[in-house]
């Protein structure tokens, strides 16, 4: 087992604790990076961004982080529709809405990375707090880094063909590692901490909805350590269901083996990150090159439906 695969099981494990202690987390659902940087590293940092915060953020004492996958048609200047993408999702109180901005002294050897936050109320859609958080590094070693990625996972990934400029592969855990990798990782921290701090700020009596306290009280009071899940994933408006997909599951390729459209593996309890590009998408589908979202396994039932609907929005149920 890899260092960055025990340490991502060590963070979903403390999560699962953690939710069943902590009544006090607020939770808190997590849009999509949005790359309005127009860099040409824009996507590789965004992607890995998302991921990063939601890592992060599961190590929290105060908030209880959700991936959220609105769909092709999601943008930071009209959070009206991830408003409403989350209506079905009464135990998400906040929404952390994060743009990837335009870097500052693009001329100069050193170049800074802003990212804009906003902090929203899931139900108004007002905002609750907004600020911004940067990081820095050396020019020659962004655009190096960035080079770096596209060949590492165009050789190690099956999410199609490389396209010049454009990075079509799943987050790398060896982006990490790399220059650019680590001033992300910088900008995950500070975006934990500065939330936190927000969020210590809120009034912290807001009750769990009945809900998220039935999902808490289904892992802690003995569900299986491991259990078998099937995931299949939809076009229901199109009365569809998708036969070529790529998923990883908690970090595991559970997609090599796919049967009738449906992955079949097993997962611990708790926390379970998915991670999915479709290769089969309804025509004009505003899909997302590569959905990351979160869900719940309480153990109790087996069967996830993912239902991309014709905005590219993801949306979960358990049968």
């Amino acid at each position: 087992m890899t260092n960055a695969r025990f340490r991502f099981l060590a963070l979903l494990l403390a999560s699962t604790i953690g939710v069943a202690a902590g009544a006090q987390k607020i939770a808190v659902g997590i849009a999509p990076v949005f790359d309005g940087g127009g860099e040409e590293f824009g996507p590789t940092v965004a992607q890995h961004l998302t991921l990063f915060v939601y890592q992060n953020l599961l190590g929290s004492h105060s908030a209880q982080p959700s991936l959220l996958s609105p769909g092709g048609v999601y943008s930071p200047l009209d959070t009206s529709w991830l408003v409403e993408y989350v209506q079905d999702r009464p135990e998400i109180s906040l929404l952390l809405v994060a743009t990837l901005k335009p870097v500052i002294n693009p001329s100069k050897e050193h170049w800074i990375i802003p990212v804009d936050l906003e902090l929203l109320n899931a139900r108004s859609g007002d905002t609750v707090a907004s600020w911004s958080v940067n990081t820095a590094i050396d020019s020659h070693k962004t655009l190096m880094d960035y080079g770096q990625v596209i060949i590492q996972q165009q050789s190690e990934t099956r999410f199609g063909g490389r396209l010049k400029g454009v990075y079509t592969g799943v987050p790398s855990r060896d982006f990490e590692k790399q220059p650019l990798g680590k001033a992300t990782a910088q900008l995950a921290s500070s975006i934990r901490q500065t939330l936190e701090a927000k969020l210590a700020g809120l009034s912290p009596a807001t009750p769990a909805p009945a809900s998220q306290s039935a999902l808490v009280s289904a892992v802690a009071s003995g569900a299986a350590a491991s259990c078998p899940i099937n995931v299949r994933i939809t076009y229901s408006y199109k009365h569809a269901a998708s036969h070529a997909y790529v998923l990883l599951a908690n970090g595991l390729d559970e997609s090599t083996d796919l049967k009738d459209g449906v992955a079949s593996f097993s997962a611990p309890s708790g926390e379970l990150l998915l991670q999915f590009s479709v290769n089969d998408a309804p025509y004009k589908l505003q899909k997302e090159n590569l959905y990351q979202f979160s869900s719940i396994n309480t153990c109790k039932l087996s069967t996830l439906i993912v239902d991309l609907g014709p905005g590219g929005d993801a949306r979960a149920h358990w049968e």
